[in-house]
């Protein structure tokens, strides 16, 4: 079994107001999740003790992930941890925490922290291409 702690930073030129409410809602992760598809069956608000239930769609095969929002602290962070991953995870603890830069820019930072049935230079190899999506998505979100 493997452990690691994987971050991502991305910087998001809107308020922390505005970033933090769109992060509010299961469906906007969905929103800028172009691979695999996402579909929601958990919860749609994200509050602490929340059911995060996805299927993750990879065309001819679909995941489920489940997991809780396990603390939410206002427009500062939201944990959300694995409670029934599919392969290659075993256990995840994803910090969602954001961060005024200024009036108009918030800085998003994601730190994974995750066991695996794969050595981390792989699971962080497909945590990577994850996290760069999002970013483009959100690019084009908030533009």
């Amino acid at each position: 079994m493997f452990h690691d702690t994987f971050y991502y930073k991305t910087e998001i030129p809107k308020p922390i107001s505005e970033v933090w409410s769109f992060f509010q809602t299961n469906e906007n992760l969905a929103a800028i999740t172009a691979f695999p598809k996402i579909d929601i069956l958990g919860d749609v608000d994200v509050f602490e003790g929340a059911s995060v239930h996805l299927q993750l769609n990879f065309f001819v095969v679909k995941l489920q992930w489940k997991g809780k929002i396990t603390e939410v602290v206002e427009q500062a962070y939201f944990i959300d941890e694995g409670e029934s991953l599919p392969f290659p995870f075993k256990s995840w603890k994803h910090v969602h925490a954001f961060k005024k830069v200024n009036e108009e820019k918030t800085k998003m930072i994601d730190r994974v922290e995750y066991e695996a049935y794969v050595p981390p230079l792989l699971a962080n190899f497909v945590l990577k291409g994850m996290f760069n999506d999002r970013k483009k998505q959100l690019k084009k979100k908030f533009k």
